[in-house]
């Protein structure tokens, strides 16, 4: 099965206070997304992280150690921090790509785009960076889009989402 999430900042604490996030501390956020994700995903299942994983490689490596699947990371911003130790976790990295997740085209890249491979034919766009925050503009322009989907750990409850859960979540979100 295939799996995405992005944002999970394993480690930051600067991240709790922006993006409002409901745990007592650093170590609460990361057992709890940690115990999230390996209750999901199982060790043959792919998830594309997309992108902002962790604070520093340290934390990166204890993580990536403890968490269930292969992962592939799709470059954030803040994944600059991570050094060749941290990356050799990753089943492969990439700043954006397109795969196919059963008969859907998904396009993969850590900033919301407005047009990506396949848009004009149904395909979809999963992305993360803006987080939970309604001040950023492209969180306006993204909730009309219907196949532009978040999977920013804070929108999706913390853990990997299917791209059917993704869907729904964003259907349930444009039914308001």
């Amino acid at each position: 099965m295939i799996f995405y999430i992005a944002d999970n900042h394993f480690g930051d604490e600067r991240v709790m206070r922006l993006a409002k996030r409901p745990f007592r501390s650093v170590n609460d956020m990361n057992d709890t997304m940690i115990s999230l994700w390996n209750k999901k995903v199982g060790v043959a299942d792919v998830v594309y992280v997309v992108g902002d994983f962790a604070i520093d490689s340290q934390v990166a490596i204890k993580t990536l150690e403890q968490l269930n699947g292969q992962k592939i990371l799709i470059w954030g911003n803040h994944d600059v921090y991570l050094d060749e130790q941290a990356i050799q976790y990753f089943e492969s990295t990439s700043t954006i790509c397109t795969i196919k997740d059963g008969a859907y085209s998904v396009t993969l890249c850590h900033y919301p785009l407005l047009s990506y491979e396949n848009s004009v034919c149904g395909g979809y766009h999963v992305f993360g960076h803006i987080h939970n925050n309604p001040q950023d503009i492209a969180t306006k322009i993204i909730s009309s889009l219907p196949r532009h989907l978040n999977c920013g750990a804070d929108v999706i409850g913390f853990m990997p989402k299917t791209l059917q859960e993704l869907i729904c979540l964003k259907e349930q979100a444009m039914s308001f």
